[in-house]
Formats: C-alpha cells, sequence, structure tokens
C-alpha cells in the first residue's frame, strides 16, 4: 500500500507553524509601532515574516541598547562568524523580536 504524502510546499504556512496567524501584511502595524519605539533612523535593515521582526541596526553597537529598549534579554553570541555578533531575541507586544547587535565583550568562550 502505498500514502500520499503531501509536500511541504503544498501546506498553507498556519499549517506547519500554528504560530503563523498573521500575515505580512497584518504584522505591519506591529512593526509601525515597534519602530515608533525605537529610534527608526538607527535601523538599516528590517525583516518583517508572519513569524517575528529582525532588525539590524546602521551601527552594531546599538542593537544592545535597542534591544534593551524593547525589552530583550535574551541574547546569543555568535562567535564563529567573522565579524562575530549577539543576536538579542524575546517578545515584545506579542511579537517575537530579533535584534542584531556587537558582539558583547567578556562573555566567556567555551
Amino acid at each position: 500500500m502505498v500514502s500520499a504524502v503531501t509536500p511541504p510546499y503544498a501546506c498553507p504556512e498556519s499549517l506547519l507553524n500554528p504560530s503563523a496567524t498573521q500575515s505580512v501584511t497584518e504584522r505591519l502595524g506591529d512593526v509601525i509601532d515597534l519602530l515608533r519605539h525605537v529610534r527608526a533612523d538607527w535601523i538599516e535593515v528590517l525583516t518583517v515574516t508572519p513569524e517575528r521582526v529582525c532588525l539590524q541596526p546602521w551601527h552594531l553597537d546599538d542593537g544592545e541598547s535597542i534591544a534593551r529598549a524593547l525589552g530583550l534579554d535574551h541574547a546569543i553570541d555568535q562567535r564563529m562568524l567573522n565579524p562575530g555578533y549577539t543576536l538579542w531575541t524575546g517578545t515584545w507586544r506579542g511579537v517575537e523580536v530579533q535584534v542584531r547587535g556587537a558582539l558583547r565583550a567578556g562573555v566567556p568562550v567555551f
């Protein structure tokens, strides 16, 4: 007996990721509020998906202060890349947000 398997590309995104309840268009209102909360002129790259908003400042040194202003306190240090960076993550008003920042100094390397 052969069973038919639906390829992933045929499934609506909400079935693949139940948390993806908003479209990118619906997410734009959240993005506008977020940019009003931080200094929008500091942002170089803004990526919006149904699941998250990602920010990269013009100067990575500003990343941590942007993340702190949004209440993001989970930091992932990416040391294996050159240049390294810290990715700040968390939730702001129910939206998953990621902010790229300069690699934190003084964090032990394992």
